[in-house]
């Protein structure tokens, strides 16, 4: 599988750690272990006691348990932990997606969910939202593209990069 090269990565790799200010990135800010904890003084006695290494296939099964208790109608076995959503979207997209399969993508969207599914052999249509419509999600515009092989209708909710946060009604419409 062969990948476009990674847009804002390379972005990244010119102005991250030049910049005096950055407004673009995604990600939390960056603490050291000692702020961290700072905010739970408690946690540190815990924290020593922590076992570092592999864990289950799946993930912890104390994480899984407590990811669960989030949600309302999973279980821990319908929990798969990886280390970053990177990791995830791509084996996602290998697990579900086969050559000629088509997939629906919210638009504009991450590159990896565009990139890997067309990687794979997949047939792409972005579902484009615009900022003068509120970046709501048209309904018809679904119906009308969805085909029999059309595999995965790919949303990114609370969406990034516009902040769109899709109602339950949509939701449900969806």
């Amino acid at each position: 599988m062969r990948l476009p090269p990674f847009k804002i990565e390379e972005f990244f790799e010119r102005h991250e750690f030049k910049a005096s200010y950055l407004l673009c990135c995604s990600d939390c800010e960056s603490f050291s272990v000692e702020e961290l904890l700072h905010f739970e003084p408690e946690v540190w006695q815990s924290f020593g006691k922590h076992w570092l290494g592999y864990t289950e296939t799946h993930g912890s099964p104390e994480l899984r348990n407590e990811i669960v208790g989030l949600y309302r109608q999973i279980s821990a076995e319908n929990v798969l932990v990886h280390s970053g959503g990177e990791e995830g979207i791509f084996v996602f997209m290998n697990a579900v997606l086969t050559k000629g399969d088509h997939v629906i993508i919210h638009y504009p969207c991450y590159q990896s969910l565009r990139e890997v599914p067309r990687a794979i052999g997949c047939e792409v249509t972005k579902w484009v939202t615009r900022e003068e419509d509120g970046w709501e999600l048209d309904i018809d515009f679904l119906e009308q593209n969805i085909r029999e092989n059309t595999r995965a209708i790919i949303i990114n909710c609370p969406h990034n990069p516009t902040g769109y946060l899709m109602s339950h009604e949509k939701f449900s419409q969806v």
